[in-house]
Parts: structure tokens; C-alpha cells; sequence
């Protein structure tokens, strides 16, 4: 049985029947930190919390002494819970004899569990191709706990807002969308905590627009360089070697504050690309992936920057960044790169 992480979630709030080998895969904490705190209660239901009996093997996992837990009947309540996220178990290389023994008795083991205990095998990666996962995904609930790109964000952001009453306007969605439009995948964790505090901040209010998230998603770490993205967008030098010597102040790594200026200048050379082939506002959307309002704004700023000034940007920031690993010079080379292009015409 598969079921995405929210599918999940619902059967265990429904009390469903359900097998009781749960597997958690994927690296994705804001899903898996859910899941482990859902599923205890779904199994222990009325029992007190002093009275549950509940195992966790993180490390140096006994595969006897799992199998002893597995199998002991418990003594309080009659029901157990093991959780197992012992990465080694199941990783590295498969091909030695040990290791194809270890994983031929950890089969064995989670292929009969009985019906008083429940394991969670947890897991950052399980290779599909295994005979692990294979034997095991037919009889247990596997939920893949992914993280999400920002062009796959929507659905997410409007079931969290609903969780709290509320709802993104357009403007709202539009300036997260900026806000994440470098990462390669979205941190659902603190993400959630910030819309958490918006819906705080809001009060009764329950439609959210861009000066709510303005004024409370100060914890991503994204949300400073999307100030300094937006600068060079709208061509404001003198804002954005503000904001640059700002981040240098603070003692910011430099490294990560050029990784989303060359992500930002990679969608605006993609957009002056298509832009010069004569593709619209919308395909342009469809076909990179973000958000029509940062379409929109990219599309404003290529219209200022030529296509060359963009390329030669991107080949100096990462001439930088193979500089710097040696030594070379961080924040004031930078400077000089945002002068030549927003300068230059």
C-alpha cells in the first residue's frame, strides 16, 4: 500500500485499518516528524503514555535483539511500537557475503511481525531495487516522505493555511514563490512555522495578502537574499550593494548569498532566451516552472539587461566562486560584478 504523506496521515486521524509495518522513505523531516507523532497514537489510542511500550533502534541495531523486542509480548497494554532508522541495516554497498546475510535475516524479521507490534522502518534512502524493499512494500504502508519543489508548492501552501482558518491571496502566493524561487527544494519546516506566526499576526483576519508575509516570514533564510535578488531585478545598484555590504557586516557566508544571485540570474538568461524566441508570458511559465508573477517581474528586468551582460554575470560570479575556494577575494569582487552588469547596457 502507497499513500502520499497527507493520505496517510488522514487514515491514521480515521483510525483505518492498517498493516502494521509502516515505511517512511525519503528525506523530507516536516513529513516524517508528522508521520512519527501521528502513528504512536494511532496505535496506542486510549493508552496512557506512561504505559506504552516503545523501542526506537537508531544505531549498532542488534538484528537479535531487534528480533527479541519484536517478539516480546508486552506486558502493560499489549501493544508495542519499534521504530527503526538504523541507516546502516540497509545501506552501503549489498554485494558482500555479510552484508547479504544481514539483509537476508532483517527480511526475515520484518516479514513476520506479530500482530501485537507495529515497527516503522525509517528511512532517508531504501533502494528500490533491493529485495528489502520489494518483500516488504507488498505487505507494509510505504510513505514516501519527498521534498517539494517550489513550482509544486501551491497545494502545500493552501492545505497549511487552511489548517489555521486561512487563505493566501494571489499577491501572498506570488511573494513566497519569489522568496523560494533559488532553493532546490522548499524547507516545509520552517516554512510552516512562518505561517504559523502569520496566522498569528493576523488575527481574525483570514485572507492573507503580500504585506503578511512580508511582514512575518523573517526566519527564511531566503527571505534576505530575496531583497538583494529583487534589487538587481529592478536595477537598483545603489540598493543592492547596500544590501551586500549589509550581509558582509553581519559576517554572512558569501557563498550561499552567490548561489541565489546566479540562481535568480540563471531564470532571468532562460527568460531573455525564450523571450528573444519569441515565446509568451505564459508558455514562459509552463516552461521554466515559476510562478507568473515572477514571470512577470524577470520579464521587466531582461527588458533592461542584454543577453550578453546576463552571460558574462554568470560566467564572472562563477569564476568567483571557484576563486574563493582558493583563497580569493569574496565580497568586493562580487561588488564589482553587480556594477558591470547593471551598469552596463
Amino acid at each position: 500500500m502507497i499513500l502520499k504523506p497527507n493520505d496517510l496521515l488522514k487514515k491514521l486521524h480515521k483510525a483505518e485499518p492498517l498493516p502494521n509495518l509502516f515505511m517512511l522513505l525519503g528525506s523530507e523531516a516536516f513529513y516524517r516528524s508528522q508521520l512519527l507523532a501521528a502513528i504512536p497514537e494511532y496505535v496506542f489510542a486510549e493508552v496512557d503514555p506512561a504505559d506504552r511500550e516503545v523501542t526506537a533502534f537508531d544505531k549498532d541495531t542488534s538484528l537479535n535483539e531487534l528480533e527479541g523486542v519484536i517478539n516480546s509480548y508486552p506486558f502493560f497494554c499489549g501493544k508495542s511500537l519499534v521504530i527503526l532508522r538504523d541507516e546502516k541495516l540497509w545501506g552501503g554497498k549489498q554485494d558482500s557475503d555479510a552484508k547479504k546475510q544481514q539483509m537476508k535475516k532483517l527480511l526475515a524479521i520484518l516479514s513476520d511481525i506479530p500482530e501485537y507490534c507495529t515497527v516503522i522502518l525509517s528511512a532517508t534512502e531504501l533502494k528500490k531495487s533491493t529485495k528489502l524493499y520489494k518483500d516488504l512494500a507488498a505487505k507494509a504502508v510505504v510513505c514516501e516522505c519527498e521534498s517539494i519543489k517550489p513550482r509544486d508548492l501551491l497545494p502545500w501552501l493552501r492545505e497549511q493555511a487552511q489548517d489555521f482558518g486561512g487563505a493566501f491571496d494571489n499577491e501572498a502566493v506570488a511573494v513566497i514563490m519569489e522568496y523560494l524561487a533559488a532553493v532546490e527544494s522548499v524547507p516545509l519546516q520552517l516554512l510552516r512555522r512562518e505561517i504559523e506566526k502569520l496566522a498569528i499576526y493576523a488575527g481574525e483576519r483570514k485572507k492573507w495578502g503580500r504585506e503578511d508575509v512580508e511582514s512575518t516570514f523573517s526566519a527564511l533564510p531566503e527571505v534576505g537574499s530575496f531583497a538583494l535578488n529583487n534589487a538587481i531585478s529592478v536595477g537598483d545598484l545603489p540598493q543592492a550593494l547596500e544590501l551586500l555590504a549589509d550581509k558582509r557586516k553581519k559576517g554572512e557566508n558569501i557563498m550561499p548569498v552567490c548561489g541565489f544571485v546566479m540562481s535568480n540570474l540563471r531564470n532571468m538568461l532562460r527568460i531573455k532566451e525564450m523571450l528573444n524566441a519569441g515565446y509568451g508570458e505564459g508558455r514562459i511559465a509552463a516552461e521554466t516552472g515559476l510562478h507568473p508573477f515572477v514571470v512577470k517581474k524577470n520579464l521587466q528586468a531582461c527588458k533592461r539587461l542584454s543577453l550578453k551582460s546576463l552571460q558574462t554575470a554568470l560566467n564572472d560570479l562563477a569564476e568567483m566562486n571557484i576563486a574563493i575556494r582558493l583563497g580569493g577575494r569574496q565580497y568586493e569582487r562580487m561588488e564589482e560584478i553587480l556594477v558591470k552588469l547593471l551598469t552596463e547596457r
